[in-house]
């Protein structure tokens, strides 16, 4: 089993259409793909499916990105899935949003279908390092 079938992306976006366009991009390069519009139990589907990446919107009307990736490193402790602010806005401010907030990085939503899949895929890998480094320090 390839580990892009393995990989669990969380997407997190309050228009519909950008969730259904990009859920099946990602699921034609193999990944398994939850949804969430970024309302009311946003945290809860990210513990139950426990992704490896979330890819989160800025702007939203419940629930920034900002204040998610606060509260997913809450809710997760001290191995959080990659959390990658994901946006149309402008890139040096996407750019700064994420390094003010603690996010893993950022996407435009501006980057081409092939761009964007080879984004995600090393935001997954750079992310399963840093995650089995932390899980490896953590071990007696």
């Amino acid at each position: 089993m390839s580990s892009t079938a393995s990989s669990r992306i969380l997407l997190v976006d309050d228009d519909a259409h950008v969730l259904h366009n990009v859920k099946r991009l990602l699921e034609r390069q193999g990944y398994c793909v939850a949804i969430h519009d970024g309302g009311p139990g946003c945290s809860n589907v990210a513990a139950h499916f426990r992704p490896d990446l979330v890819l989160v919107d800025v702007k939203m009307p419940f629930l920034s990105g900002e204040a998610f990736v606060s509260l997913i490193g809450k809710q997760f402790g001290h191995v959080p899935p990659t959390v990658v602010l994901f946006s149309a806005i402008d890139e040096l401010t996407l750019q700064k949003t994420a390094l003010a907030c603690g996010a893993d990085g950022y996407i435009s939503k501006s980057d081409s279908g092939l761009d964007f899949a080879r984004k995600v895929a090393a935001f997954l890998f750079d992310g399963r390092a840093k995650r089995q480094a932390t899980e490896a320090q953590s071990r007696p």
